[in-house]
């Protein structure tokens, strides 16, 4: 179906959770087992959302991550784990906004000593979305479940914030295989790497290591030689990490110090990358509670390796990352400078997925931010991200695909919302709405080519023209989806034609399956009914229609009554559809974003 298209393209049309089967409990649409309905503090999330550097300023989609299991991973069978190593995955995996790579190491940057760049993450935002990797349930940070642990504990820590004692004691145990840690419930094997991470992670959280640990770290000290530390020192460093946390004595600590001199000899004999700068701070940081005597790493051992940003990256990168500045930073690199905080919410650093949604995220934010009262409160950035960095972006001749379209779209509701002279600037400045390329067919490029082109008398003219793409695609009398209708009532506005709105109720009204509830296949949806309200504009409650066909339940709703247990998320664009029905005020429930 074209509307099920444009929502694939669109991106932020769909309410998280689409394509998600149904809970193993059955629950769905009318019927279903009651359930407490999900309530947001609007206001709130606009906050958790809004990321800015202090001059430019934009909003991410799904800063409201709850944190619920997705169907997929409940059960043992489904995670292929036994119940005795299936605690971080029962839980269900857990989709955020924020990257957890990202805040933990630049989190821990601000910290350094002498380091001025200051940071404004409130904790209990924080922990809002990173306790889902306290338990590796943390799937969008793309990262195993250990390192999940290490950083989410990490990141809440250094911001000073609680963390979950006794969950990641009990992750860190379903890690466990013997005397050593896996990464992951997937990884086969464990690996002195993972061993390292997990006894760090217990021994700071001052939560007991397992004997079997204490035991298998003694034997392997004993099974090293100092040819082992000068042939693969990075295989040695974690060995001795972990005798470190556990502050080993007499012949252990003796036998690790020895080894801990002959990797550093190796170390020095290798390039200044990200890997051995890693290990150079590892080592150094064990060395002292082994004992040993290591002299200084070289100041000037980065030089020449430095970015123009004063950090380190990764191999051809051309910005610096924050874990190897990190490191780099520890180890006194003279060359290196910490980095500008960048922009960043009160809950973290967005990840590089959210940064790329960030104009339909603004769009709808701005449009939730209208019935808050907000607006003025995010509007100087915001605006200032409009003129300088999305308006030069989106300058590209006709004719437009869908992307662009969708772009082109945001972008104007956005000076729309902001008003004043940032509508201007974008109506002079933006390319001028075109037909060309439009395809008669194209139900998709035809409501997204009617909404470019509001505000402009030239576009409005060529669109509503007879013979153009529009008016040929009008007198088409095949084809009645949702999005036909939707497309209808936009150009029965645009061209000032009450026969056009006319076809428009009439395809909407056959979609309807109750008042205020329409389908965009066999069942009702979510997406459909808030196209088909705006179309018709009934005189009824939208919210309590769309709450009886099982699509909402209180601030959250999914694009079908079968997904609404699982999901997990109200993206922004949900949200102001809601506070806009609420309001009885159907004309502005479309469009709020793309």
């Amino acid at each position: 179906m074209a509307w099920t298209a444009l929502l694939a393209v669109a991106g932020a049309c769909g309410p998280a959770g689409a394509g998600q089967a149904p809970g193993p409990d059955g629950a769905s649409g009318p019927g279903a087992a009651a359930a407490e309905p999900v309530r947001i503090d609007a206001r709130e999330l606009l906050r958790d959302s809004w990321v800015t550097d202090g001059r430019y300023g934009w909003f991410v989609d799904g800063a409201d991550t709850a944190g619920r299991p997705t169907a997929a991973t409940r059960t043992p069978a489904a995670t292929g784990t036994t119940p005795a190593t299936q605690t971080a995955a029962a839980a269900g995996s857990v989709q955020s906004a924020f990257s957890l790579y990202e805040t933990a190491w630049r989190l821990r940057i601000a910290a350094l000593p002498g380091v001025r760049t200051r940071v404004h993450v409130d904790p209990d935002r924080l922990r809002l979305w990173a306790a889902s990797a306290e338990t590796g349930r943390l799937e969008s940070s793309g990262l195993p479940a250990l390192a999940q642990v290490d950083l989410a504990v990490d990141a809440l820590l250094t911001a000073g914030g609680t963390v979950d004692r006794a969950g990641v004691a009990r992750t860190l145990e379903s890690l466990r295989d013997g005397g050593d840690y896996r990464t992951g419930l997937s990884a086969r094997t464990p690996d002195p790497g993972g061993t390292a991470v997990a006894v760090r992670v217990l021994t700071r959280l001052e939560l007991p290591v397992p004997e079997p640990v204490r035991t298998a770290n003694s034997r392997a000290l004993n099974a090293l030689s100092a040819q082992d530390a000068a042939g693969a020192p990075g295989e040695v460093v974690p060995v001795l990490e972990t005798a470190a946390a556990l502050d080993v004595t007499g012949a252990d600590r003796d036998r690790a110090a020895a080894l801990a001199e002959a990797a550093e000899r190796a170390l020095t004999r290798l390039d200044v990358d990200p890997v051995r700068l890693a290990a150079e701070a590892a080592l150094r940081t064990a060395a002292g509670r082994l004992g040993a005597r290591l002299p200084r790493f070289a100041a000037s051992a980065c030089d020449g390796r430095v970015l123009s940003d004063g950090g380190i990256g990764l191999p051809g990168a051309g910005r610096g990352d924050p874990q190897a500045t990190y490191w780099a930073l520890r180890l006194g690199c003279s060359a290196v400078r910490a980095p500008a905080p960048g922009a960043h919410s009160r809950a973290g650093w967005p990840s590089a997925r959210a940064r790329e949604s960030a104009l339909s995220a603004s769009a709808a934010a701005m449009a939730v931010a209208r019935t808050t009262g907000q607006t003025a409160e995010f509007s100087r950035p915001l605006a200032r991200q409009v003129r300088e960095v999305w308006l030069p972006r989106t300058d590209g001749p006709a004719p437009y695909d869908t992307a662009e379209l969708v772009d082109r779209v945001n972008l104007r509701q956005l000076a729309r919302a902001l008003g004043g002279a940032v509508t201007r600037d974008v109506a002079r400045n933006l390319p001028a709405p075109t037909p060309r390329g439009i395809r008669p067919a194209d139900d998709a490029g035809l409501l997204l080519s009617t909404l470019d082109a509001r505000g402009s008398t030239a576009a409005e003219d060529a669109l509503c023209a007879p013979g153009s793409p529009l008016r040929t695609a009008s007198s088409r009398r095949t084809g009645g989806s949702i999005l036909r209708a939707a497309w209808l009532a936009a150009a029965a506005d645009l061209c000032h034609d009450p026969a056009l709105r006319t076809r428009a109720v009439a395809v909407a009204r056959a979609r309807r399956t109750a008042d205020a509830v329409y389908r965009a296949g066999a069942d009702p949806s979510f997406e459909a009914s808030v196209l088909g309200t705006w179309i018709e504009r009934p005189g009824t409650d939208a919210v309590a229609a769309w709450t009886r066909a099982g699509l909402c339940r209180g601030d959250r709703c999914a694009e079908t009554a079968r997904l609404l247990p699982t999901t997990d998320q109200t993206p922004l664009r949900t949200l102001a559809a809601l506070l806009t029905a609420r309001t009885g005020h159907y004309e502005n429930l479309f469009p709020v974003s793309f």
